[in-house]
């Protein structure tokens, strides 16, 4: 779900719901949220695919940076990395044995 305004999005992962909120919603609500630093990043946040690189292209059109290309891991894995529009790094992976 992504709200009307583009500052607020949620999305399901099987019980699990993320919630998203961007930088301006949170400072409007009292909040001080960290902003990005594209050397040193104050956290990661993986979302897992049986179609890495057709994750990472649909995430590079709708908006996000180019950071790792997909590359095979020796544990297994597929992994591809962007960053979105306001920096933070986002790992696009394969399930650890499927790549």
């Amino acid at each position: 779900m992504l709200h009307e305004g583009g500052d607020y999005g949620e999305l399901a992962t099987g019980e699990t719901k993320l919630a998203f909120s961007s930088l301006e919603l949170m400072q409007s609500i009292g909040k001080s949220p960290g902003r990005a630093a594209n050397q040193s990043p104050c956290f990661e946040i993986a979302f897992e695919t049986l179609d890495v690189r057709s994750a990472l292209d649909q995430a590079i059109e709708a908006g996000a940076t180019l950071v790792q290309d997909v590359e095979e891991m020796p544990w297994g894995q597929s992994t591809g990395y962007v960053k979105d529009p306001d920096g933070f790094l986002i790992e696009i992976c394969s399930p650890v044995g499927q790549s």
